[in-house]
């Protein structure tokens, strides 16, 4: 498993552009096209690099017992592993706020107008 630093590479170089991609796509999606279809499609989305940084962490973890039986050092691994897990929780938990308030968000439209300014939505009790 020593050579496996092409591998590596490329699953960092695609999940930095999956993320990237993600936060200029959402953006977009939350400022100009609030449709259903495109906030699901972002919400989707958001599940699904969540679910990508889950796997990532379980490979890693993977490589970590290779690392071990080989007496090589796993601290890269580990700190990878466990950024990883955290990307993994906190993509999660903004797919589930993004659910729990897409209604909300779908009802808000904003305008590009520069006099109007934003009131928050009134508190339900």
């Amino acid at each position: 498993m020593s050579s496996r630093g092409g591998t590596e590479a490329f699953v960092s170089l695609w999940s930095s552009i999956f993320l990237l991609i993600l936060c200029v796509g959402g953006t977009v999606i939350m400022r100009k096209f609030q449709s259903s279809l495109a906030v699901g499609f972002f919400m989707g989305s958001v599940v699904a690099a969540s679910q990508m940084f889950l796997l990532i962490f379980l490979i890693l973890f993977g490589y970590i017992e290779d690392r071990l039986e080989n007496n090589l050092p796993v601290d890269g691994e580990r700190l990878n592993g466990f950024v990883c897990l955290v990307q993994a929780f906190l993509l999660g938990s903004f797919a589930a706020i993004l659910a729990a308030h897409r209604s909300e968000i779908l009802d808000q439209k904003i305008s590009d107008d520069d006099d109007v300014t934003y009131e928050a939505p009134a508190r339900r009790t």
